[in-house]
């Protein structure tokens, strides 16, 4: 017999073990927002209803944590996020599949991240340590507190928005309920909710450290880009513009004959530029996962 909202969780909990940590964070939130909101509604319509029928009735009408539990993991074979490379694809072999990357929307899309993670890591990083020094800072005022509490919850939000990112560029599967505070358990509850959380901790390190991350992302798939359009524009470069490719340590022009060479060695350099921004996009995936799923 279920007696409480906790009860029901814990059941519900049991009932999806073995999913994707991502679905339970999600259905979890997904239930105690329905029961706690069901149940106030109950009660202050009928306040002579007991607590125990009160909640009884709202269970009734959302399910049992068994049905709710089954619906969801049907739900969830439908939503498998765009990108997952667990989605049906042709699968080539050899040169094709070296040269198909160019047709691979997760390729392009974990290319892309890399890139805008410099963008995202700065934006993290400076918002994490302004969040931090100001709490400190403010910690032997009274309000202090709160402001710290403000600013670790803000956390939690930079972890969903940065999650969606994730899961709809490197097609990892990512909440997509934020974790914040459970409701009902006072101003104390809260605090301790927030603090007490790996969740927000792990989100918090998270967010500092996609800053180097961001940067050395960046700089990397820029220079083989870089590069990689330079072997492929340099006839153009020197018979166009008049312009040496190679100019240090010392100038030499590229011979005529060595063209379709530079070209064909600019084309591989992109084209390994792509396998690698997706390797690495789902390296950087599970990352994502260990840190920002609760």
């Amino acid at each position: 017999m279920i007696r409480g909202i906790e009860d029901y969780l814990d059941c519900f909990r049991r009932e999806l073990r073995g999913r994707d940590r991502a679905l339970v964070q999600d259905a979890l939130a997904d239930a105690e927002d329905h029961l706690t909101a069901g149940f106030e509604a109950e009660r202050s319509g009928h306040p002579e209803m007991s607590e125990e029928k009160a909640l009884d009735s709202v269970i009734d009408r959302y399910g049992s944590p068994e049905e709710v539990a089954e619906r969801y993991r049907t739900v969830e074979e439908y939503t498998v996020p765009a990108l997952s490379v667990t989605a049906d694809r042709p699968r080539r072999k050899g040169l094709g599949r070296f040269v198909g990357v160019t047709g691979d929307p997760a390729a392009w899309a974990a290319f892309l991240y890399m890139i805008i993670s410099l963008v995202t890591g700065t934006l993290y990083f400076c918002w994490t340590i302004t969040g931090l020094s100001l709490s400190l800072s403010l910690l032997i005022l009274i309000i202090g507190v709160p402001v710290a509490w403000l600013f670790f919850l803000s956390f939690r939000g930079l972890a969903l928005v940065e999650g969606r990112v994730v899961e709809a560029l490197l097609g990892v599967r990512m909440p997509r309920r934020a974790v914040f505070i459970r409701k009902g358990t006072g101003w104390w509850g809260s605090l301790k909710g927030v603090f007490s959380s790996r969740s927000t901790w792990s989100s918090l390190v998270y967010q500092i450290l996609m800053l180097p991350l961001g940067t050395l992302y960046f700089c990397v798939f820029v220079t083989l880009t870089a590069l990689a359009l330079s072997l492929v524009a340099s006839p153009v470069v020197e018979r166009v513009l008049h312009e040496p490719v190679i100019d240090w340590p010392v100038v030499w022009w590229i011979p005529g004959w060595l063209y379709p060479v530079f070209i064909l060695a600019g084309c591989v350099l992109f084209l390994g530029t792509l396998h690698l921004a997706k390797a690495v996009g789902r390296l950087h995936g599970r990352f994502a996962r260990a840190m920002l799923v609760s």
